[in-house]
C-alpha cells in the first residue's frame, strides 16, 4: 500500500513539475531568420532581441526580423582580444560584436560604424550598465572581462584574479586557482546575492561572492558555451554535449537532455548553442539547426494546462479511492481473518515486443565504434540511430528488458572483460579503452553487472 501511495504521489509531483517547466516555441527561417544556426543572443536597451548568425545580425522586434549583414572584411582590427565570440549592447543602443582579434560596431539604427576604436585602445568592454571601456591590454596581465556592480568595478584577469576598485581607489584583489592561464571568459552577474558566475576557457564555471570575497568552483565540463541566470536560484549552461541546469544554492548540476516544444515535440539539448534570459524573464536559446527557441513557463493560461489539471485531479481521485479501498480491506482483515485472498489481482508484467535484431545490431556497432569515447551518451546513440531518446528508451526497454544506459554499459563491460583476459593492459588503460571515466568507476560497474572486481578476472577464461 505504501508503495502504491508513493507512486501516486510521485505522479502528482511529476505532473505539477511539468506544469512549471519551460516550454519553447520556434523562430526560424520560416519566420524571416537569416539562418537556423544562431551563435549569440542579446537584448538591446529598447527591448529588441539581437541574434547573431554566421553571416549577419538578426534583430527581432516582436513581429519581424531586420537583417544586418556582418561582412568579415569590414571588421575593425582588435589586436588585444584573443577570446571567443562575445556581443555587447551599450546604453546608447550601439551593438558591439567581438571575435578573435576583430570587432564590428553598429549604431542605434544598426548602421555599421567603421574604425570604431580609438588609436590608443586595442580592446573594448561594455559593463551591465552599458558603459563602454576602451583599454590597452597588458600582455603580462591580460584582462578578460569587466563588470560594474553597486558602484564598484570588477576586472577579471587571465591568471584567475579579480580586482575590485571604486573610482581610482583599489579595494582588493582575490585570485582563483586555475589549471593554467585563461584565454577566454564569460561573466554574468547575480545582482540579488552579489555574486558573479564566470565561464573560463569553456571548461570551468566559477562563482565569486562579493560579500565573502571567495571563489568557489561550481562545475566542469567540455566546451561550455554560455551561461544564463533564469531565476534567483537557477542557472542554465549550454555546452557542446548538451544543456545543464545548475541549482545555485546547492551547486548541484543536472543534465537536461531535451527541451520541450509547444507542439509536444522535443529537441535534443546537444543541438543548442547559446542561451540568454531577457529582462522580462523569457529564456531565449540559439541552436545549431533549429533557429531561435523562445521559452516560457507553462501556466494556467497555456492551452494544454487544463489537461494537466485534469490529470492531477484524476490522480487525486485515484489516491482517495485507493485510501478507501485499502481502508475497507484492512477493516475486513481485522474482523474476519479467514477471508480468502485467492481473488487478489496478480501483479502486472511489463509489456514486451519482438526484438528488432537490426536495431540492436546497429546500436551495438555504434557503441563499439565509440568505446573510447566516455561521453558517448544515450542521447548521442539515439541521434545516430535517427531516433529520439524517449523512443529509444521505450523500445529498448520493451525489447531487451534493459535501459539504453544499461545496454551501453554492458557493451563497455564486455569489452573490458575481453581486454583484461587477453592483454597485459593496466586497469586504467582498460578503463580508458572501454570508455569508462576511471578505473574506479569501471570497478563499480563490474560489481553491479558481474558481481566481481576487474582484478578477479585477470588471467581467467570467460
Amino acid at each position: 500500500m505504501k508503495r502504491t501511495f508513493s507512486h501516486i504521489i510521485g505522479l502528482l509531483c511529476t505532473i505539477s513539475c511539468c506544469a512549471q517547466q519551460l516550454v519553447f516555441s520556434p523562430l526560424d527561417t520560416s519566420d524571416g531568420l537569416s539562418s537556423n544556426c544562431v551563435l549569440h543572443i542579446l537584448e538591446l536597451p529598447d527591448g529588441r532581441i539581437a541574434a547573431t548568425t554566421p553571416q549577419s545580425i538578426d534583430v527581432w522586434d516582436g513581429h519581424h526580423f531586420q537583417i544586418i549583414p556582418k561582412d568579415t572584411l569590414s571588421s575593425t582590427p582588435l589586436p588585444g582580444y584573443q577570446g571567443a565570440y562575445h556581443v555587447y549592447a551599450d546604453k546608447n543602443n550601439r551593438l558591439w560584436v567581438k571575435d578573435y582579434r576583430k570587432i564590428w560596431c553598429y549604431d542605434k539604427q544598426l548602421q555599421f560604424i567603421p574604425d570604431c576604436l580609438p588609436d590608443s585602445a586595442d580592446d573594448v568592454f561594455v559593463d551591465d550598465q552599458g558603459d563602454v571601456f576602451f583599454i590597452q591590454q597588458d600582455t603580462t596581465h591580460l584582462l578578460l572581462d569587466l563588470k560594474t556592480f553597486q558602484g564598484k568595478q570588477y576586472r577579471f584577469y587571465a591568471n584567475g584574479e579579480v580586482v575590485c576598485s571604486e573610482g581610482n581607489h583599489l579595494l582588493y584583489a582575490v585570485q582563483a586557482s586555475l589549471d593554467s592561464t585563461a584565454i577566454t571568459s564569460l561573466v554574468v552577474t547575480d545582482t540579488l546575492r552579489g555574486r558573479f558566475y564566470q565561464l573560463i576557457d569553456q571548461k570551468l564555471c566559477l562563482e565569486f561572492d562579493t560579500h565573502t570575497r571567495r571563489w568557489t568552483e561550481i562545475f566542469r565540463a567540455n566546451r561550455l558555451h554560455t551561461i544564463s541566470l533564469t531565476d534567483n536560484n537557477t542557472a542554465f549552461i549550454v555546452s557542446r554535449d548538451g544543456m545543464w541546469r545548475i541549482d545555485l544554492p546547492s551547486r548541484k548540476a543536472e543534465q537536461i537532455e531535451q527541451v520541450l516544444m509547444t507542439d509536444g515535440s522535443y529537441i535534443s539539448s546537444s543541438r543548442l548553442n547559446t542561451i540568454f534570459t531577457d529582462r522580462n524573464g523569457n529564456v531565449w536559446i540559439g541552436s545549431y539547426d533549429h533557429g531561435l527557441l523562445v521559452g516560457r513557463h507553462a501556466d494556467a493560461s497555456e492551452s494544454h494546462t487544463p489537461l494537466v489539471w485534469i490529470l492531477m485531479g484524476g490522480g487525486f481521485v485515484c489516491l482517495m479511492l485507493l485510501w478507501w479501498f485499502f481502508g475497507r480491506k484492512r477493516k475486513g482483515e481485522h474482523t474476519d481473518s479467514t477471508v480468502s485472498d485467492t481473488h487478489s489481482t496478480p501483479p502486472a508484467t511489463a509489456a514486451t515486443i519482438p526484438i528488432d535484431h537490426e536495431l540492436v545490431s546497429r546500436a551495438t556497432t555504434l557503441v563499439e565504434q565509440h568505446l573510447a569515447t566516455p561521453n558517448y551518451t544515450v542521447e548521442r546513440l539515439a541521434q545516430d540511430l535517427c531516433m529520439d531518446r524517449t523512443g529509444l528508451y521505450k523500445k529498448m526497454t520493451a525489447m531487451l528488458g534493459k535501459t539504453p544506459t544499461a545496454f551501453i554499459r554492458g557493451i563497455r563491460v564486455n569489452h573490458a572483460v575481453h581486454l583484461i583476459q587477453t592483454t597485459s593492459l593496466t586497469m586504467a588503460e582498460v578503463a580508458e579503452q572501454s570508455g569508462f571515466s576511471s578505473a574506479s568507476y569501471m570497478a563499480k560497474c563490474f560489481q553491479e553487472d558481474l558481481g566481481k572486481n576487474p582484478s578477479e578476472l585477470k588471467g581467467n577464461q570467460p
